[in-house]
């Protein structure tokens, strides 16, 4: 039978071909295991290529539509974090049966999550100073006056979703991995503890998070100064 036009668009073929035939795999729960990673790395690769046009479009002075596409960007990664719950509801034994076709690899090991992990450093923070230069704003004068900056706080606090829901991811996968193989069992990749430790400590966009203490303390000696206890000691 001769392949529909969707067919040869999404090339299905190739694509359902890239998983394990029903009498390969090691058991019944294998099928999901890679079809949801094999998702994760197609929605990181959209998340990678829409990251790199807001850069453009910042580049390009239009912040309206970079806001829509770091939202869009926020949605995948809520599409990513809805997905784990696929692999809750497999069963620890049947993960170590798939881990013997697994061998040693990784999530750490995910092409599209190192680049979702490099990607603010090394591409978004650059392409979003030479905008806020070339605007003649600085942050603190946005978080300062977030009105009178509508349009670039946006920016910002989509930035900011982006840092918040990769720390969450990294979270939530570990999560998954207590889940499957417990608590007190190390990963190929460390003690749970320690790798809890690092990732919760490590933020994409600093300067967007240390912004924040700045204006705290800001106004927290301004209130002091005034004889008010605000709440916040620094």
């Amino acid at each position: 039978m001769a392949l529909t036009d969707y067919e040869k668009y999404i090339r299905t073929d190739e694509l359902l071909g890239l998983q394990k035939t029903p009498e390969t795999l090691t058991c019944h729960d294998e099928l999901q295991f890679q079809v949801v990673h094999q998702a994760h790395e197609l929605y990181m690769k959209l998340i990678d290529h829409e990251l790199r046009f807001a850069c453009q479009l910042l580049g390009d002075n239009e912040p309206a539509r970079a806001i829509t596409t770091l939202r869009r960007v926020g949605t995948v990664q809520r599409v990513l974090l809805h997905s784990v719950d696929l692999l809750d509801t497999m069963a620890p034994t049947d993960y170590m049966t798939i881990r013997t076709g697994l061998g040693r690899g990784s999530g750490q090991e995910s092409p599209g999550f190192r680049t979702m992990l490099r990607l603010p450093g090394e591409t978004v923070w650059p392409a979003f100073a030479a905008f806020l230069e070339a605007r003649g704003v600085a942050l603190r004068q946005i978080y300062e006056h977030p009105h009178d900056h509508h349009q670039l706080f946006q920016v910002c606090e989509c930035l900011v979703d982006y840092d918040q829901l990769l720390q969450t991811w990294r979270y939530r996968h570990l999560m998954l991995v207590y889940r499957i193989i417990g608590t007190g069992t190390p990963s190929l990749k460390g003690k749970h503890s320690d790798l809890l430790s690092h990732g919760m400590k490590q933020r994409f966009f600093p300067k967007l998070w240390d912004v924040r203490d700045e204006v705290f303390g800001a106004w927290t000696a301004a209130q002091t100064a005034k004889g008010s206890d605000p709440g916040y000691h620094g």
